[in-house]
């Protein structure tokens, strides 16, 4: 097979994504995971088959992690904000979990700018929430790292 004048695929680009999530400066997240996916196995034996039948049973929805950088002039502080309504709402302060879940999108852009893929994780919530050890000899930026649980993506 020949491939002479063939032009080379644009393939997607790890930097060129955003994290939006409501309260969050967009700007500061460095690191996202995307959604896995992953189904638990269903085996049954009908009668007179000679082997096990297999099927797709329930869907399991591995955690997304992110990365974000944290502002010194406190001026954003919108992941200790969540963690203090997911725990307001189980300290019965505050009424239904759907008080602290929300949506949040995942978006890949390519080259130009444009969006070309999104994914929407529904029903997020904070699992863990933990930062960078200090470090007096390091120069590095503080980070703030994420785990969320949610119910599904589309």
């Amino acid at each position: 097979m020949e491939h002479v004048g063939t032009m080379p695929k644009s393939l997607y680009q790890n930097w060129q994504f955003a994290v939006e999530i409501n309260g969050f400066d967009l700007a500061l997240f460095r690191k996202a995971s995307l959604p896995k996916t992953e189904f638990e196995e269903t085996t049954f034996a009908p009668g007179g088959s000679m082997f096990d039948q297999r099927v797709a049973g329930r869907a399991k929805f591995e955690d997304v992690t992110l990365e974000k950088g944290i502002l010194q002039d406190g001026s954003e502080d919108a992941a200790r904000d969540w963690v203090r309504k997911i725990v307001e709402v189980n300290t019965g302060v505050s009424s239904l979990p759907n008080d602290y879940m929300r949506d949040v999108e995942l978006v890949q852009y390519d080259r130009t700018g444009k969006e070309t893929r999104r994914w929407t994780l529904h029903g997020a919530w904070v699992k863990a929430l933990e930062y960078d050890e200090l470090d007096g000899a390091s120069s590095e930026n503080t980070l703030e790292k994420l785990t969320l649980s949610y119910q599904f993506w589309s």
